[in-house]
């Protein structure tokens, strides 16, 4: 598996008031929800023509949180949001070199 493909295949994904993907090379992102969700790359949130943001943030409830997620083939994640949202795929690709996270160490 070449080291791309490793770079951008979760491991493990999970939820605790933030959404968290540790990735096969052990590096461990963690995404605010309302962050992640304001982000999301759909028809419904972003002009598909223009690529112009089209969602009003301030609309989107600060406590926002996912209500469950599943994978889209090997290349992206769909969430299930608490607001009835569910047609955003983010793919991994960009979840782990575009979309705003944190970095968590890992102690070993």
């Amino acid at each position: 598996m070449s080291l791309k493909r490793i770079k951008t295949k979760p491991q493990k994904i999970f939820f605790d008031g933030k959404m968290h993907i540790i990735w096969q090379d052990d590096y461990h992102s963690a995404y605010d929800y309302w962050e992640l969700r304001t982000s999301c790359p759909c028809a419904e949130c972003v002009d598909e023509l223009t690529g112009e943001k089209i969602l009003d943030d301030s609309k989107v409830d600060k406590n926002i949180h996912p209500v469950k997620s599943q994978y889209i083939g090997n290349y992206a994640l769909r969430i299930y949001w608490s607001d009835q949202h569910s047609v955003g795929m983010f793919s991994l690709k960009d979840l782990r070199e575009r979309f705003p996270h944190e970095e968590i160490s890992s102690e070993k």
